[in-house]
């Protein structure tokens, strides 16, 4: 089945799925690294972004939460 798209169509179409299927992974450790300022160090926040780029669930879980919640799912990340 053909579809009639016009250049713009095409392309608003193309820029959806290039924004849909952009690799995330630079944004989320910066996301996790900014966690910084809130006492955890460096170490567990690399070992948290190594664990939560094969979990992409869990990535829009953590996205999703302010810094405050944040910072609760890191607690419990780091008691196991």
């Amino acid at each position: 089945m053909l579809v009639n798209c016009d250049n713009e169509e095409v392309e608003e179409i193309t820029n959806a799925l290039e924004q849909f299927t952009e690799d995330k992974t630079l944004y989320l450790y910066g996301e996790v690294m900014s966690m910084e300022v809130e006492g955890f160090v460096d170490d567990f926040l690399c070992s948290v972004f190594d664990y939560l780029v094969d979990c992409e669930f869990e990535v829009k879980v953590f996205f999703a939460k302010s810094t405050k919640y944040r910072k609760n799912w890191l607690q419990k990340f780091s008691q196991g």
